[in-house]
C-alpha cells in the first residue's frame, strides 16, 4: 500500500517537541475525559488508537483501565510509544490494516484522517475500521473540516486560502485549496522544518464516506464536549 511521501520524514524526532511547543497536548486528559462522557464506552472495554501516534491518547485511556491497541504507519511514533507505555500493545502498520477484531470501539482524533494518497484510500480505512468493530461499537472521529478551515484561516478566496502564524517559536505555513480539498502545513522551529498534507473533507461528504463504508447512526458535535457545530469548531463525529 503506498504511503504518502512526507509522512517518514514528519514524524521523526523533532515532531513530539515542535507540537508540544504548540500546545497541541495540553487538553489530551480533558479530552478523553469529554470524550467518555459524550460515548458510554464500559470500562475494560477494547479500544483501537488508529493513527495513535506516540500513545498520549492510548496512554490516557490505559491509565483509565481501558484495554488499548495503537496503530500507526510511523517506526519512530511506535517505538517512542513503547518506550512511554511498554504495557500497551503497538502495531507499526497502515491505518488502512488494523489488527485483527473485534474492538469495543475505534477512535480516529487530531486531524489523523485525509492523509492516504487518495479519497478511495481514505475510504478504504473507513471500511477496515469498520470491519474489526463490534455490532453497535462506535467510531469516533475528531478533525478539521473544510468549513473549520475557511472559518478560522486569516486569508480566504473561492479557490485557496492561506495563514502564517508564529506561536512559542514555532512557525506554522499554512496553505489550503478549497477545489483539491488539500490542506499543506509548513512548521519550522530552528533547524527543524516539516511539511505534512491532509485532505480535507466537508462535513456532508464525511457523513456520505461513513455510509458508504457501512457506518449507521451518524451524529456530529462541535467538540468533544458535546457542543452544538459551528464553523470555527473543530467537528467530533461518531458512527456506529
Amino acid at each position: 500500500m503506498e504511503i504518502p511521501d512526507w509522512v517518514s520524514g514528519f514524524f521523526d524526532d523533532g515532531f513530539e517537541e515542535t507540537f508540544r511547543r504548540l500546545g497541541k497536548y495540553d487538553t489530551t486528559d480533558q479530552d478523553i475525559d469529554d470524550l467518555l462522557r459524550l460515548v458510554h464506552i464500559p470500562p475494560g472495554a477494547r479500544i483501537l488508537d488508529v493513527p495513535c501516534g506516540w500513545g498520549r491518547h492510548a496512554g490516557v485511556l490505559d491509565a483509565l483501565g481501558y484495554s488499548v491497541v495503537g496503530v500507526d504507519v510511523s517506526e519512530h511514533q511506535v517505538r517512542r510509544a513503547r518506550e512511554l507505555w511498554p504495557q500497551i500493545s503497538f502495531h507499526e502498520t497502515d491505518m488502512r490494516t488494523p489488527p485483527e477484531g473485534p474492538f469495543d470501539a475505534v477512535i480516529n482524533l487530531w486531524t489523523s484522517f485525509g492523509s492516504l494518497p487518495t479519497r478511495s484510500e481514505d475510504l478504504c480505512a473507513l471500511g477496515a475500521w469498520r470491519k474489526v468493530l463490534r455490532a453497535g461499537g462506535p467510531l469516533i472521529m475528531e478533525l478539521t473540516t473544510v468549513e473549520n478551515a475557511k472559518a478560522t484561516n486569516r486569508i480566504v478566496t473561492a479557490s485557496s486560502g492561506r495563514k502564517s502564524v508564529v506561536i512559542n517559536g514555532v512557525r506554522e505555513d499554512a496553505t489550503f485549496d478549497w477545489v483539491r480539498g488539500l490542506s499543506v502545513n509548513t512548521y519550522t522551529r530552528g533547524d527543524w522544518s516539516r511539511t505534512c498534507v491532509t485532505r480535507l473533507y466537508t462535513r456532508s461528504e464525511l457523513h456520505d464516506m461513513l455510509q458508504s463504508a457501512g457506518f449507521r447512526d451518524i451524529t456530529t458535535y462541535g467538540g468533544f464536549d458535546g457542543a452544538p457545530i459551528t464553523d470555527d469548531r473543530r467537528t467530533v463525529l461518531v458512527a456506529r
